[in-house]
């Protein structure tokens, strides 16, 4: 296994053998630049790690150790196994017959089955999952980073949590920042010479702005937030009376 650096928190590995190169469209057209290509080839293929045991891997949020991993035996490959590498073939004769025809123990499909073990506690019971071979996993150093309040590895359920919620209020901010008048989707202006969609009664983006403020631009690339508001709108009743919007949902009464 290559060398780790401070802040690389994992690689990806598998259980196939390293490439000798990787997949690159044509040639460069200078002898020094396809000397480098041949140097960034050997920088990317180091990234990647041939599992064995005592590797850690990722699984379920949670680090575990390889304890054994081995081809499963063609005759107890399965259906499932069975009609991928059917379409695998198929796939290779209907497109051209490029590399070389795909065959059972050599196929990149085929299924191995992982034994892992959770790290750092000998006692729990091992997993035993099947997955193919070209599967690709995150792969840790020994030292790997954990998240003291939850203990899973990062990003955990938190901090996940976390950007997501800071996500939306960085978008409902920027909402509330839209002049009146301005599209509901990308906040700029809309033009006299622009057409735009409006959706009468209540502003339900904006209930802080008047009756029939909803508008869009007709554009295609504000067409995702105007389908989103439509959505809502209709079931609202769309052009029917729409009723006033409060903050807990209800109507008023």
């Amino acid at each position: 296994m290559t060398r780790w650096h401070p802040r690389q928190c994992y690689k990806r590995g598998g259980a196939l053998p390293p490439r000798t190169s990787t997949n690159r469209f044509g040639e460069s057209s200078s002898a020094m630049r396809r000397q480098q290509d041949r140097i960034d080839d050997k920088r990317l293929l180091a990234r990647y790690v041939q599992l064995a045991p005592g590797v850690i891997v990722i699984w379920d949020r949670q680090p575990h150790r390889v304890v054994e991993l081995a081809e499963r035996p063609i005759d107890l490959w399965g259906e499932e196994y069975e009609a991928s590498f059917v379409t695998a073939v198929e796939n290779w004769e209907r497109y051209g017959k490029r590399g070389e025809r795909p065959e059972k123990p050599t196929w990149s499909g085929r299924p191995f089955v992982f034994v892992l073990q959770l790290d750092g506690k000998p006692h729990t019971k091992p997993l035993h999952l099947i997955a193919p071979a070209h599967h690709v996993w995150d792969v840790l150093p020994e030292h790997y980073m954990i998240c003291s309040a939850c203990g899973e590895l990062p990003p955990c359920r938190h901090e996940i949590a976390e950007r997501e919620a800071d996500e939306q209020t960085a978008r409902a901010e920027a909402l509330m920042d839209i002049a009146p008048g301005c599209c509901l989707g990308c906040g700029e202006v809309i033009t006299s010479r622009q057409h735009a969609t409006r959706f009468p009664g209540p502003n339900l983006w904006r209930p802080d702005l008047p009756e029939n403020s909803a508008v869009f631009h007709a554009r295609q690339e504000c067409s995702d937030p105007r389908d989103r508001y439509r959505e809502q709108w209709d079931a609202r009743g769309g052009m029917k009376q729409q009723t006033s919007l409060f903050p807990d949902g209800r109507d008023a009464g």
